[in-house]
C-alpha cells in the first residue's frame, strides 16, 4: 500500500522560538513499515508544497502525527485526505488520550494510541487484509457510532531492535536549527519517565518505566549522523538522557574514544546533576555544550503541587556544576499554578535571574490531555480551543490572577530576564526571535501590524519589570 505520514504545521509556539526539528516519530514508523509498504513523509513545517494543495489522493493511507496545539490543523489535513479517498489515521499524544473526539470529528478512520511503531504496523496488516481487526493492538475506531479500542500494545522493551529512523525520507537540509553556529539534528535514545510530573503526559504516552538503548547502539547511530550526514552538532530529544548516569558516562566515553569533533545537548534534572557532578564533567569532555533543565518554580510549594520531585535549594548547586563545566543552560519556568499569586510569580522570575541560565523558557501552566493536571483542573478550563494549548495562552481559571494579568506576567517575565544588559547582549538574536511571538500570542496582536503599539507596550512592560 502507498502510505503518507504527515507532520502538520506547528504554530507560533514552535517555529518562532527557533525549534525546527525532524519528525523522528514518523521516521521511526516509516522505518518499521517500509519493507512491506511504499512510504513517504510530508513535514509541512518545511515542505515547499502547501498542505492545501498536496495530492493526498495518491495514497491509500494518510497517517497524521498530532499534538494538542496542532490538532486543529491536523483535522483540516485529515478532511482533505479523506475527501481525496484516503484512509485517515491519527496518532500522537493528543489523540491517544482524546481518541473519541478525533474519531467523531468526521474525517478520522483510526487512532493509533501511545507508542506507535508496531501498532501502526498491525493496523496496516489489517488494512492489507493480513489480520483481523481483533488482532490489531493499540488502535481505536468507531463501530456503530461508539468508540471501540483494541488492547494496548505493549511498550517496546528492546529499543536496540528498532531500525534507525528513515532519515532518507526527510529533507534534512531544510531543518535550520543550530547549536553554537553548527547545523544540528536530533536523535532519541530512551523512552519512558518515572517522575510523572503532573503537567507532563510523557509518563502516560511512553510509560513510567524508563527504557534505554545501549551505548553501543547509540554510538552506531551517531556514527551514521557524523559520517554519512556530516552533522557536528546533535540534540538528544528525550526527557531522561541522564536517568542512568552510568549509561550517560559510557556514551560520553565512547564519543571521546572516537575523536569526533562533536558538540551536543541533552535534557537533565537538577537532582541528577547535583548527585553526579563527575557525570557532567565526563559529558562535557565529550562535547556536552547545552542542556535543558526544568527548574519550573522558585516556590517549593508550587514544585510539590506540580509533582516535580525536586528541591529549589538544589537548583543553584546544579547551575554551578554546569557552568563550571562550560555547559550552556536553557532553564524552564512555569507560571500560573491555580493558587499562585502575582507575588509568587515575581518570585519565580527573581529566582530565574538568580540562577541566571544562559536562556530561559517561561510558559503558562497548560493542562494537556493525558496529564494529571488536566483531570485536576477540568472544572477550571477557560477554553476547549486546542489551538490555545501552547503554553503561551491562559487556559485555566486561577484563584488570584486574571487571564489578562497572566498574559502580562508572561511577557514581563521575559523582559525582566533579558532586559538586563549582560544577558540581553548575549542573547539578542534569540530575544528578538521570541519577543514578537510572545507579544503576539499574549493578546498584543496589534503589535504584529502596528509598530507604534508594539513599542508602547514594550516600554510600559520594561518599566514595570524594573519597578518589580
Amino acid at each position: 500500500m502507498k502510505v503518507l505520514l504527515v507532520s502538520p504545521p506547528a504554530g507560533i509556539s514552535y517555529a518562532s522560538l527557533g525549534i525546527n526539528r525532524p519528525p523522528l516519530g514518523l521516521a521511526y514508523i516509516a522505518s518499521i513499515i517500509r519493507d512491506e509498504h511504499e512510504v513517504q513523509i510530508a513535514d509541512f513545517n518545511v515542505d515547499r508544497k502547501s498542505w492545501k494543495k498536496f495530492p493526498f489522493g495518491a495514497f491509500d493511507v494518510v497517517g497524521i502525527s498530532v499534538d494538542t496545539s496542532r490538532y486543529h490543523s491536523a483535522l483540516k489535513i485529515a478532511a482533505l485526505a479523506k475527501a481525496a479517498g484516503a484512509t485517515v489515521v491519527m496518532g500522537g499524544p493528543h489523540v491517544s488520550f482524546m481518541d473519541e473526539e478525533a474519531l467523531t470529528s468526521g474525517p478520522v478512520d483510526y487512532v493509533v494510541r501511545n507508542e506507535g511503531e508496531y501498532s501502526f504496523l498491525s493496523l496496516m496488516d489489517f488494512l492489507s487484509g493480513k489480520r483481523p481487526f481483533e488482532a490489531v493492538r493499540g488502535v481505536s475506531r468507531l463501530e456503530g457510532g461508539a468508540c471501540t479500542r483494541t488492547p494496548d500494545a505493549p511498550f517496546i522493551q528492546d529499543l536496540d531492535s528498532l531500525p534507525f529512523p528513515a532519515r532518507d525520507l526527510l529533507s534534512l537540509d531544510r531543518y535550520r536549527e543550530k547549536m553554537n553556529g553548527r547545523p544540528t539534528t536530533t536523535l532519541a535514545t530512551s523512552r519512558g519517565c518515572p517522575y510523572n510530573c503532573h503537567f507532563c503526559s510523557s509518563s502516560q504516552f511512553f510509560g513510567v518505566r524508563w527504557r534505554a538503548r545501549s551505548a553501543e547502539n547509540v554510538i552506531e547511530e551517531i556514527a551514521t549522523l557524523h559520517d554519512e550526514h556530516h552533522f557536528r552538532a546533535l540534540s538528544f530529544v528525550e526527557d531522561n538522557f541522564t536517568f542512568s548516569p552510568e549509561r550517560a558516562v559510557a556514551i560520553s566515553e565512547k564519543i571521546i574514544a572516537k575523536g569526533w569533533n562533536l558538540i551536543w545537548g541533552a535534557w537533565s534534572r537538577v537532582d541528577t546533576i547535583v548527585k553526579h557532578p563527575d557525570m557532567v564533567q565526563t559529558m562535557a569532555r565529550a562535547g556536552f555544550k547545552w542542556t535543558f533543565v526544568g527548574f519550573e518554580s522558585g516556590s517549593q510549594k508550587v514544585l510539590d503541587e506540580y509533582g516535580k520531585k525536586a528541591m529549589t535549594q538544589d537548583a543553584l548547586r546544579a547551575m554551578k556544576i554546569l557552568k563550571e563545566n562550560g555547559v550552556g543552560v536553557t532553564g524552564s519556568f512555569i507560571l500560573g499554578a491555580p493558587a499562585e499569586t502575582k507575588s509568587m510569580m515575581k518570585d519565580t522570575v527573581r529566582f530565574a535571574k538568580k540562577l541566571n541560565p544562559h536562556r530561559v523558557q517561561f510558559t503558562i501552566l497548560t493542562p494537556f490531555p493525558g496529564t494529571k493536571l488536566y483531570e485536576t483542573v477540568r472544572s477550571r478550563l477557560l477554553t476547549d480551543d486546542w489551538r490555545r494549548y501552547t503554553g503561551l495562552h491562559p487556559t485555566i481559571r486561577l484563584d488570584h490572577v486574571s487571564s489578562k494579568e497572566m498574559k502580562k506576567q508572561l511577557a514581563g517575565a521575559y523582559i525582566a530576564f533579558y532586559a538586563r544588559m549582560k544577558q540581553g547582549a548575549a542573547n539578542m538574536p534569540y530575544f528578538l526571535k521570541i519577543l514578537p511571538a510572545s507579544f503576539n500570542v499574549l493578546a498584543y496582536r496589534m503589535a504584529a501590524v502596528c509598530r507604534i503599539a508594539f513599542v508602547s507596550v514594550f516600554i510600559d512592560l520594561f518599566k514595570k519589570s524594573f519597578r518589580a
